[in-house]
């Protein structure tokens, strides 16, 4: 399993190093000027030249590029332009709030999507089983910008019950949680429902049924450890979609995680901070696939590590 986790962890630097390059072109070939955004369109040439060569920016950019990777390794991605800080800190200042977020929306979206899919399972072929069907395929669905919306005239504008934005405290990450659960729950349970629908058809069940062994112990044991696989591996990624920022979500309810970091480090050219988050967001999915992959192998034991071409 190291010998695993070495291999992948090696065959991530490639993919890190291009998110790095490509963002890093991207943002220069952007139109708008950092230091225009900093000190205002109307400030003397001799404040915008001194900004300029404090960053950086008046050097060409495959020295911006070199000096970049410098302050990645020994300076914890280089002095954000707007925040005044270590890029590394304001990312990790901010991830707190997203790996809050996240995980809130996680437990929801799994909690729920398994417990209707069992209920489902049970209530197969009736009114109740098509109506959950169907209002999961429209959750499914719903964009996020307006199933927020949504959700903060109902709550906080009618109802007045939850805030409409911020992060102070448990009552401001409901409705944000809600926007991000809904969706993936609804999609999960499309998931897990067709999975264990599909292992239940499988000649194996049926096998297991002539043998006298209990209905119960057939799903937990077979069916639904068979259902896991491609469910983990559908959870890994939202998991790495969460961690990393739901940007819509998160500049909606002006959430203070790393997707409305995003949004203003864009907004505001700051590059090194950019370039920080894409570095950021790249090893967090990289690691949710890892992590994806593992957890399969624990469950699945067909799955052999030594046999595995990474």
């Amino acid at each position: 399993m190291f010998e695993y986790f070495l291999k992948r962890v090696l065959n991530s630097i490639p993919t890190v190093l291009a998110v790095v390059i490509v963002v890093f072109s991207l943002i220069h070939i952007a139109p708008g000027d950092p230091v225009d955004i900093l000190v205002g369109e109307n400030a003397t040439p001799v404040v915008k030249k001194q900004i300029e060569r404090e960053y950086g920016l008046d050097k060409p950019i495959h020295v911006q590029a070199f000096l970049f990777f410098k302050n990645l390794i020994v300076n914890g991605g280089g002095e954000s332009i707007y925040f005044k800080k270590p890029c590394f800190k304001v990312v990790f200042s901010r991830f707190k709030n997203t790996f809050k977020l996240a995980m809130f929306s996680f437990v929801i979206a799994v909690f729920f999507s398994f417990v209707f899919a069992f209920i489902l399972l049970w209530r197969k072929g009736g009114v109740f089983y098509r109506m959950i069907v169907f209002l999961s395929t429209i959750g499914m669905s719903l964009p996020s910008f307006w199933l927020g919306i949504l959700l903060i005239l109902f709550f906080s504008v009618k109802l007045k019950l939850l805030p409409v934005s911020g992060t102070e405290g448990f009552r401001h990450i409901i409705l944000p949680s809600l926007t991000l659960a809904i969706p993936m729950g609804c999609y999960l349970l499309h998931i897990i429902r067709g999975e264990i629908e599909s292992q239940m058809s499988k000649r194996f069940v049926l096998s297991l049924r002539t043998r006298g062994i209990k209905e119960s112990l057939i799903f937990f044991r077979h069916v639904l450890k068979n259902s896991l696989v491609p469910v983990i591996m559908v959870l890994a990624l939202q998991l790495g979609f969460l961690l990393t920022g739901a940007i819509i979500t998160e500049t909606i309810f002006s959430f203070n995680g790393i997707g409305l970091l995003l949004v203003t480090a864009i907004n505001v050219r700051d590059y090194s901070l950019v370039q920080s988050l894409a570095i950021f967001i790249a090893v967090i999915y990289i690691y949710s696939n890892i992590l994806g992959d593992v957890l399969i192998a624990v469950i699945d034991r067909r799955v052999s590590f030594e046999k595995k071409d990474i």
